[in-house]
C-alpha cells in the first residue's frame, strides 16, 4: 500500500507563480488546516534568479534544501516555469515533503486516493462530482440548461446502478443468500 500524495505537505510552482513567489526576494509560507484555519507548518522561502532556498524545519531539526526552477517557452513569448525534482531532476509542477526531503511523486513512490478505489468507491467519487454541478436537492442552477441537468442525473443514476451491480456481485461472491 503506497503512501497517498493527498496526506503529504506539498509545493506547487503554479501556485507561487500566480503570487509572484518566483523571484528574487524572501517571504514566508504556511499550510493551513481547511477547516478550522489552524496553521499546521510553515517554511522560509529564499528566492533567486533560478531557485528557491527552503528553509523548514522537520521534528525540530532545521533543513535547508535548494529547488531549481527552469522555464519552458509558451506561444506568444511567455515562459512556464517548473520546478526541478532534487532526486531525480525531471520537471514537474508539483514537489512533496516526505522523509524530511522534497521531492516528485515518483521519486516518493507517492500513490493518488483515486488510483486505491474499488468500483464502488470510483462510483461515489463520481457521483460526489456530478452533485456537486446542481443545486441543493439536485435543483438546476440558475443558467444550467435543462438537457445538461437531465445529462447529469442520468449519470448519477449510471453511478447507482454501478454500485447496485458491484453490491450484488460481491454478496455472491461470499455467498449470500437474502434476508432471513
Amino acid at each position: 500500500m503506497h503512501v497517498k500524495a493527498e496526506h503529504c505537505r506539498r509545493i506547487d510552482v503554479r501556485r507561487f507563480a500566480r503570487e509572484n513567489m518566483l523571484r528574487v526576494g524572501s517571504w514566508g509560507w504556511q499550510w493551513t488546516d481547511s477547516d478550522t484555519g489552524r496553521t499546521l507548518a510553515s517554511i522560509g522561502i529564499i528566492g533567486t534568479p533560478h531557485a528557491l532556498r527552503l528553509e523548514y524545519a522537520v521534528d525540530g531539526v532545521p533543513r535547508s534544501e535548494q529547488i531549481d526552477i527552469t522555464r519552458t517557452a509558451c506561444a506568444y513569448g511567455s515562459e512556464r516555469p517548473w520546478f526541478k525534482c532534487p532526486k531525480c531532476w525531471g520537471r514537474v509542477a508539483l514537489l512533496f515533503l516526505r522523509q524530511s526531503r522534497f521531492a516528485c511523486r515518483k521519486r516518493h513512490k507517492l500513490a493518488y486516493v483515486s488510483q486505491s478505489l474499488d468500483t464502488c468507491g470510483r462510483a461515489w467519487r463520481k457521483q460526489s462530482k456530478l452533485e456537486a454541478r446542481l443545486g441543493p436537492n439536485w435543483r438546476r442552477p440558475k443558467g444550467m440548461h435543462r438537457a445538461t441537468r437531465e445529462r447529469i442525473l442520468e449519470a448519477i443514476w449510471e453511478c447507482e446502478a454501478t454500485r447496485d451491480v458491484a453490491l450484488a456481485d460481491y454478496l455472491g461472491r461470499v455467498g449470500f443468500n437474502g434476508w432471513r
